[in-house]
């Protein structure tokens, strides 16, 4: 083959060797090797990295431009459809296309939806490529859809349950969280310790201070803990009635912050404690009762 083929079919030198034992033909068997049309190469709607980097196709892009495409892309053929779904390598066709590279070397495979999803699944994992909130979806679409269990989905992907079982935690964050998480604004670590906070609006607002201020671990497990109402140890063991814990919701979820109502049952007297943890907080409290 010579070297002017192989740039227009986006082949590199190391797929070179592949070719002398594999034939390249459009009925090859199941681990062969076939050149398919860009047109006819789709997307992966089960891909669970969402997020393409512009500057990394590029830089991509120029290193197949001269030295040819080294990994060809692992594709299915769609069901009655003279098209193929990309399995593993849509940063790899994305950039191909950047060339107009009208044909580009694939590895045709037979496999059902659940392995596709396991497959693209992997090969991100092992790239490092998906964030926090993105592995964590895609955890519980193979849990949720195929009834897998968090002991087999560890196996499959090489992780430990506890991994898994953490990373699944992540998705009952308000959308702003893992919006923030996504954009690496903030790191899976950072927002774990907000998982404890049963309240969204504070787990926002503790979210917003923790990118303000660049908390550390050790300050934002001090921030959480002082908002959490479970860490405080109650100095009676009277039980609290129904509308008083959810007035102090009320309130809390208003104000911003944690609410406690010291309430006596007999005497029907007690105290509403209104915490803050900084002069701004108070100021915004006093501003929301309007007393500024």
């Amino acid at each position: 083959m010579s070297t002017s083929s192989k740039k227009k079919s986006g082949l590199g030198r190391g797929l070179g060797n592949l070719l002398e034992t594999v034939e390249a033909s459009s009925t090859s068997d199941n681990n062969g090797l076939v050149f398919i049309e860009s047109a006819k190469l789709r997307a992966n709607p089960e891909n669970p990295r969402k997020k393409f980097d512009k500057l990394n196709i590029e830089e991509l892009a120029a290193t197949i431009e001269k030295f040819g495409l080294l990994q060809p892309i692992l594709v299915r053929k769609d069901k009655d459809k003279d098209s193929y779904t990309v399995i593993s390598g849509e940063r790899r066709l994305r950039a191909c296309r950047a060339l107009n590279l009208e044909k580009v070397p694939c590895i045709v495979k037979v496999i059902d939806e659940k392995e596709n999803l396991e497959i693209s699944l992997i090969e991100n994992i092992q790239r490092e490529q998906l964030d926090s909130i993105e592995e964590a979806t895609v955890y519980k679409e193979l849990l949720d859809k195929y009834k897998m269990t968090q002991d087999e989905l560890a196996s499959r992907v090489g992780k430990n349950r506890a991994t898994i079982a953490n990373k699944v935690r992540l998705l009952q964050l308000p959308a702003a969280i893992k919006t923030a998480i996504a954009d690496n604004r903030l790191t899976e670590g950072q927002v774990r310790p907000l998982l404890t906070i049963s309240n969204e609006s504070i787990q926002v607002k503790l979210s917003e201070q923790i990118i303000k201020e660049s908390l550390s671990a050790r300050e934002i497990e001090k921030l959480v803990k002082n908002y959490n109402p479970r860490s405080v140890k109650p100095k009676t063991s009277e039980k609290k009635i129904p509308e008083i814990s959810g007035l102090e919701k009320e309130i809390g979820e208003y104000l911003q912050t944690r609410v406690q109502i010291k309430h006596n049952n007999k005497t029907h007297a007690g105290q509403l404690v209104i915490d803050y943890f900084s002069n701004d907080e108070m100021e915004r409290i006093l501003q929301s009762i309007g007393l500024r």
